[in-house]
């Protein structure tokens, strides 16, 4: 990929082209003026983040510029500002969303369709950046800005038309708590038998290490491969006899048409109990999805996959089938706030296995972007309603699950970031034995080289 610093000129050049007066402007471009209001706090953050700009320090424009988001979207100069900080900050898909908000608004802005059209360049997006860049030559710009116009279109025309691959390897440390770290009920009792230690509720501290990658290569601007993978071991120093293995791989093929969008994919699973196996998933993951507006998506996912465990307790094995229906709305360029409704079942493989059955449930869940870092909270609630009878009862199953994470990200150093995290689980049960809660209290380093 051509670097930009290569190609542009001066970014203080761009923006003294590209200048506006607050509160309301004076940006000329071929006939047009831009004009946008705005109260002193306003000037003053905008000010501050062009001057940023001009001496280079992208991050500090974006560091100032993106918590006032969901307050600023709209104004087309800020949009503006805050789509080149993303772009220089190598932010590239919310570099387009923030510019697209900006020409939405102010379509004759200059300005803007300059760094749309270079956003789309450096997103390998050459079929929309080629249009782009001959329109503003024809608006008579600049001798300056009019070769940094020539050098980008014959860029263009030398380059691949397909975007480069693209591997991300990365390490994880993880330390915490787990108050029920073998997920059982806190009764020693059961039908009047004293049950064994392992089958009650034991709480542990616990750490985690693991590595793993994703791969991806484009075809296209549209569609790509992906591939990953994942390796860990957790040790509970309270309850070693669940300390778990797990080697976890994804591999499949993701494409977008316009407003239409899916991917196909594979994936599995390998896990060990204190260092015996003891479960296997292979499954297959269909997506297919429309964009019903700039910001809403519908989508409807199915997944396919047989679950199998070590030979003592087989009669726990199923083949399962889920199916998702799910609406995503875009609040921001980093942000989206998603409900997604659930439903499937387990069928039983072994005859007289009481393990099958239907499913049905939903969730909610919000990522929302806390300046350069992010906040992601989900809530879910699953029934499980089993087709067999457990000690002559018949059971159903109903699970909460909330989870909050907060990650910081380039903490000391590029690429590592801190990530602390709440999981809390309500697991209730027509037969006791089942009926568990469970809180976990994580703290993860996480360490992705760029």
């Amino acid at each position: 990929m051509l670097a930009a610093s290569k190609i542009i000129i001066g970014r203080a050049t761009l923006l003294a082209i590209f200048a506006v007066a607050l509160p309301t402007t004076a940006l000329a471009q071929s006939g047009a003026t831009l004009e946008v209001q705005a109260d002193a706090a306003t000037q003053s953050l905008l000010r501050n983040a062009e001057s940023r700009l001009a001496t280079n320090d992208s991050a500090g424009a974006w560091e100032v510029l993106s918590p006032r988001e969901s307050e600023l979207a709209g104004n087309p100069y800020y949009d503006y500002l805050l789509g080149i900080a993303a772009l220089d900050t190598g932010r590239t898909s919310e570099a387009i969303f923030s510019l697209q908000r900006s020409l939405a608004v102010e379509p004759g802005f200059s300005g803007a369709r300059m760094e749309l059209a270079r956003a789309y360049f450096e997103a390998g997006n050459t079929d929309q950046a080629r249009p782009l860049f001959l329109r503003l030559l024809d608006e008579n710009p600049p001798p300056d800005v009019r070769d940094v116009l020539d050098r980008y279109i014959a860029a263009i025309d030398r380059r691949p038309a397909r975007p480069d691959a693209r591997f991300a390897p990365f390490a994880e440390i993880t330390a915490g708590y787990d108050s029920n770290a073998n997920g059982s009920t806190d009764s020693n009792q059961f039908l009047g038998f004293t049950l064994s230690q392992q089958n009650v509720e034991v709480d542990s501290p616990f750490g985690e290490i693991g590595i793993g990658f994703n791969y991806s290569r484009p075809n296209s601007i549209e569609s790509a491969w992906y591939l990953g993978g994942r390796a860990g071991h957790r040790h509970n120093s309270d309850a070693s006899f669940i300390d778990s293995s797990v080697v976890s791989g994804v591999g499949g093929f993701t494409g977008r048409s316009g407003a239409l969008f899916g991917r196909v994919g594979i994936d599995g699973y390998w896990s060990a109990r204190d260092g015996d196996s003891n479960e296997t998933y292979a499954g297959v993951d269909l997506l297919v999805g429309r964009a019903v507006s700039d910001r809403w998506d519908l989508s409807l996912g199915v997944r396919l996959g047989a679950l199998r465990y070590d030979d003592l307790i087989e009669v726990l094995d199923v083949d399962r089938l889920l199916a998702s229906v799910k609406a995503s709305y875009r609040f921001s360029s980093l942000g989206n706030f998603s409900v997604e409704l659930i439903g499937g079942q387990d069928d039983e493989q072994q005859a007289g296995s009481p393990y099958g059955n239907s499913k049905l449930g939903g969730r909610v869940s919000l990522n929302a972007p806390l300046g350069n870092n992010s906040l992601f909270l989900a809530a879910g609630l699953l029934t499980s309603d089993y087709d067999g009878l457990f000690y002559g009862v018949p059971r159903e199953d109903d699970q909460s699950t909330v989870v909050l994470q907060v990650e910081f990200r380039d903490v000391m150093t590029e690429g590592l970031s801190l990530i602390p995290r709440v999981r809390y689980v309500d697991n209730d049960s027509d037969v006791a034995l089942y009926t568990y809660d469970r809180t976990e209290f994580g703290l993860m380093m996480r360490w992705m080289p760029r």
